[in-house]
């Protein structure tokens, strides 16, 4: 099996390369891990601290371990590795991080090259980054090695038994911190025992946000006295299901905020921009389209109730970060990979909804319940945080 992902992993590449003219993601994958040790720290000159993510998702589990570890080791500096272009475009500026690069294809010699260079102190994997060839080269090079918020399932390919060749290098990781019990016990089972259920780290992450929200200008003018839904994350499916609510529901306002930007050009005949916004014109509108990046997270703060985007089509989008604020949540119907919304919808602080009838229904019945709902849903994430500080602890011994 080892040697049928060495010849798979080599064809990802070539596949890539291959279709790179056809591909913006793709040409920018290759040309992101361009000349790639021009972004890498020397660690024969410096202590390394190295966080690997997917992509932007993972890097918001990671991005408070980041900071948390370089206020307690500001000698070390941290290395931020992406293997997504979206995750490593889109990321932003960092103070806490040092390097930013690309993690270059998982071969024996392209993670000894990386090893050779950089030289960590210590790696940490967020999620479900796994990748055999690093891992091996870690334990040789005797680096504390952590897995972070992972989570696993029955239906995994490592409890399969193709993947049992991947199992017995997971053997030598230095720990994983999972999110439920269930993790824990499927590691147990396969003899994993360097293992703590800590919970999912991105609790944390949207309470710091919460209790440190910095206002956008003009939601409050356009919100007014009108109660207020905001839609997050959202596709054509969820924008046009919201539109037709907004029409028959005018003294509710709406604001969509499009998982892609492009999607604002087709949405603009029917509200108003915010690029276009003023404290003035803003009033005049039922609808606000955000067409800015960056500023999704505390607009939840103004939210009533909030939508999220992705559930009728491969994914719903981060539900947590308006239920940080208190504010109760809906969503499609594709949900069940989630926990955060199985949990949510258990404490009564989320619904599920199937259609654009089944959504403005829901809306009118819980306009009277918002109270409540808001007092839930703090309680929720308040219970559910914690997990980087357990997480701190243990890494920092490492350290």
């Amino acid at each position: 099996m080892n040697l049928i992902y060495q010849i798979i992993i080599r064809l990802y590449g070539a596949i890539i390369y291959i279709g790179s003219p056809f591909s913006l993601k793709a040409r920018q994958w290759l040309n992101g891990r361009k000349n790639l040790e021009d972004y890498l720290p020397d660690g024969t000159t410096e202590n390394i601290i190295w966080f690997h993510c997917a992509s932007l998702g993972e890097y918001m589990q990671a991005k408070p371990l980041i900071e948390a570890l370089k206020e307690r080791h500001t000698e070390h500096k941290i290395l931020l590795t992406f293997f997504s272009p979206s995750g490593y475009l889109n990321a932003g500026k960092n103070e806490h991080v040092d390097y930013k690069a690309y993690m270059p294809l998982d071969t024996p010699a392209n993670a000894q090259s990386f090893l050779e260079r950089t030289k960590p102190k210590i790696a940490i994997f967020i999620k479900s980054e796994l990748w055999p060839n690093f891992f091996k080269k870690l334990h040789h090079n005797s680096i504390p090695t952590y897995v972070v918020s992972a989570i696993f399932k029955p239906q995994h390919y490592l409890f399969k038994f193709y993947g049992k060749w991947h199992l017995g290098i997971l053997k030598d990781v230095s720990h994983f911190f999972v999110q439920d019990e269930e993790s824990k016990t499927l590691l147990n089972k396969k003899g994993i025992y360097q293992v703590t259920v800590s919970g999912d780290n991105r609790y944390d992450k949207v309470f710091e946000d919460s209790i440190h929200s910095k206002e956008i200008p003009y939601i409050n003018s356009f919100k007014g006295s009108h109660l207020l839904i905001v839609a997050g994350s959202t596709y054509k499916i969820d924008s046009k299901m919201l539109i037709n609510i907004s029409n028959r529901m005018p003294e509710v306002k709406f604001i969509l905020a499009p998982h892609e930007i492009g999607l604002c050009d087709d949405l603009k005949k029917y509200g108003l921009l915010y690029s276009q916004a003023n404290k003035d014109n803003v009033k005049n509108h039922s609808i606000l389209i955000i067409d800015s990046i960056g500023i999704l997270s505390q607009l939840y703060q103004y939210a009533n109730l909030s939508y999220i985007g992705g559930a009728f089509g491969k994914g719903l989008h981060n539900i947590l970060e308006a239920i940080a604020f208190g504010s109760y949540v809906f969503f499609g119907p594709k949900f069940h990979k989630y926990e955060e919304a199985k949990e949510a919808i258990g404490a009564g602080i989320a619904q599920s909804i199937k259609n654009e009838y089944e959504l403005e229904t829901a809306i009118k019945q819980l306009i009277d319940q918002r109270s409540q709902s808001k007092n839930d849903a703090l309680a929720f994430i308040s219970e559910k945080k914690g997990a980087n500080k357990m997480i701190i602890n243990a890494i920092n011994d490492a350290i």
